[in-house]
């Protein structure tokens, strides 16, 4: 989860929001991941948005394994919405 859903205001007035899901390496994670990033987006937007940027992050223990991974979005809402959620 990003801290507290702050957006940062573009010169034009758009809000662009980074969230994060952590996911693990079973069949699927990253699939539900990217489902929960894009109805995330949707709610914070309330509207479309325009996906910016995708970063995979991996979280290695102290074997220097994967053990998870953190996906990482930048979006920009699409539109005029009243305001952002607290």
């Amino acid at each position: 989860m990003a801290d507290d859903y702050k957006p940062v205001r573009t010169q034009d007035g758009s809000r662009v929001y980074s969230i994060t899901s952590l996911y693990d390496g079973g069949d699927g994670a990253r699939r539900q991941a990217v489902q929960w990033l894009d109805i995330n987006a949707k709610n914070l937007c309330l509207s479309e948005y325009t996906l910016l940027s995708e970063e995979t992050v991996p979280i290695m223990n102290r074997l220097g394994e994967v053990t998870s991974s953190r996906l990482i979005w930048e979006i920009e809402c699409k539109g005029q919405s009243a305001a952002p959620p607290p």
